[in-house]
């Protein structure tokens, strides 16, 4: 293998690591929130998690990238659920004591389908 093979290879290989997890069309709708929400209008459906960047790939990517990309990866999670909303119980970068960069990022939390929403599915009355 070429110098310049190995280049190219690095370069697709860091790319390809490097890249932010898409939207799914539809989970536009879900709201992430860091507060509870009103359980009167709001359905708990189940618990979800979300976790992007590492060791590696977290050196290429920015702080904003990777918690861009964890987010619309829990959104997507939630949409699938049927959920709209999504309290984010818990979030944290597991690599914090090793790096000053985020590198990593992790969500936890609680799916609810909320009325008053745009929601993926009709909403079921909890009576």
């Amino acid at each position: 293998m070429t110098l310049k093979n190995s280049i190219l290879l690095s370069i697709i290989a860091i790319s390809t690591i490097s890249c932010a997890i898409s939207l799914q069309k539809g989970a536009e709708i879900v709201q992430l929130i860091y507060i509870l929400p009103n359980e009167e209008n709001c359905r708990f459906i189940g618990q979800t998690s979300a976790s992007d960047g590492g060791m590696v790939s977290g050196d290429f990517m920015s702080d904003a990238k990777i918690h861009k990309s964890t987010a619309n990866m829990m959104k997507n999670k939630a949409y699938a659920m049927s959920g709209n909303l999504v309290y984010i119980q818990q979030q944290f970068n597991k690599n914090k004591n090793l790096t000053k960069t985020l590198t990593n990022q992790t969500m936890l939390g609680y799916v609810y389908q909320c009325q008053g929403l745009e929601s993926p599915l009709p909403i079921i009355d909890k009576q």
